[in-house]
Formats: C-alpha cells, structure tokens, sequence
C-alpha cells in the first residue's frame, strides 16, 4: 500500500451524498471515464464522474488548489478511492460528447494535483 501524507486513510473511506443541488447532472452532454493501472497494466479500477456524491478526499485536493465549491466527484479521484490504497503506477482519462466521440480530458487542476501526491508516474488522456 502507498504511504501518504494525507488527511484521510484511503482504506476505510466510504462515498457519501451530497448536500447540494443535482441540476448539474441534467446539463452535461459528455461523460468522463477514469481509469487506474498497476505496473503490469492490470486495470485496478474505473469510475466515472459523480454528480450526486462527494468525499473527503475531493474536498481536500480541491480546497488545496483553491477551488473549494468543486465538491462532487472528479471521475479520477472516485477510480483512485476505488484501488483502496493499491498502488496506482497509470491512470487514463477519457471523455466522450453526447454522440459517443472522444472529447479532450485533461485532469483538471484538483485531479492534477491528487495525481502528484499520490505519485502516480503516466497520465494518459484522450483529446
């Protein structure tokens, strides 16, 4: 298991609902799919993006780069919380519009950032 310097143990962590409004989730026309390696290439997890819930985790990063109203889950940091501290030597993200084609997915800053400290070495994302 990965030793971090972070508020929360990634093992005993469960997703919890929101407090806020779910109208984001009816206006979005792409989705966003992570997904976590480990060094053999073996998928270790995949999520998608959560209009609905939110973690500590989330909150941390978010708060750490400044953007603290982004509380629902990034499709990166759910896949990361689903490896339950396994280490994570890939993640991939992809994003596809309305019709099924990709679409660019760079991490954002929040996701970008969870990345770093969790010292995971490729990130690979569609554009």
């Amino acid at each position: 298991m990965q030793q971090l310097n972070l508020p929360i143990n990634l093992e005993f962590v469960s997703l919890r609902p929101s407090s806020g409004s779910n109208k984001e989730m009816a206006t979005k026309k792409y989705h966003i799919l992570a997904k976590c390696y480990d060094k053999k290439g073996n998928l270790l997890a995949a999520a998608f993006n959560s209009y609905t819930k939110t973690h500590p985790l989330q909150a941390y990063f978010a708060r750490k780069v400044g953007h603290p109203h982004c509380e629902y889950l990034h499709a990166e940091i759910h896949a990361i919380l689903k490896c339950r501290g396994k280490p994570i030597h890939r993640i991939t993200t992809e994003r596809y519009d309305a019709r099924g084609l990709p679409a660019n997915a760079q991490p954002c800053p929040i996701c970008q950032e969870a990345i770093k400290a969790l010292g995971i070495k490729i990130v690979e994302y569609t554009k």
